[in-house]
């Protein structure tokens, strides 16, 4: 198999790891009794689960060997609310640079199986990187006024 199908396999560890970052940031909130915010980034959590079970599945119907490591999930100590969610976006924007890297290498290797894979991620980038955007931007006019908190709050456990 190519690189490129072991870069796939490092971005579904990625993925993991990403669920394990998520995981910490709900642990923050939760210590914060921002139930709402919690519900929001554990099902965020169990959503980049299902990204990297989406490319693992790729990989085995494409014949390659799975292979795992080790995962960091950071400190999980975050300054703010605001910085927990400031740091989610970083997060995903690093995600959609390596989905366009993984874009590009696979074009590179006219590999269209994997191209078709990818164009979804692509797609779900755009969502991810607007919803934490937007998000961030609520949190800043919001500027730790604990009224605007909880607003946000009980917004955020309607997910």
């Amino acid at each position: 198999m190519s690189k490129l199908y072991d870069n796939l396999n490092e971005q579904m560890n990625f993925e993991l790891e990403s669920a394990y970052i998520y995981a910490t940031m709900s642990a923050y909130l939760d210590a914060m009794n921002m139930k709402g915010m919690v519900h929001f980034m554990d099902l965020q959590a169990k959503e980049e689960v299902s990204h990297a079970e989406r490319i693992k599945h790729f990989l085995q119907e494409t014949g390659y060997g799975i292979k795992y490591r080790g995962l960091n999930p950071g400190d999980g100590k975050f300054a703010s609310i605001e910085e927990v969610f400031k740091k989610a976006l970083a997060h995903e924007k690093v995600v959609t640079s390596r989905i366009h890297a993984l874009v590009e290498q696979a074009r590179d290797e006219k590999e269209q199986r994997a191209l078709n894979l990818l164009a979804w991620f692509v797609d779900e980038q755009i969502e991810e990187e607007d919803t934490f955007t937007v998000l961030v931007e609520r949190l800043e006019r919001i500027a730790g006024q604990w009224a605007g908190m909880y607003i946000l709050d009980n917004e955020m456990a309607q997910r």
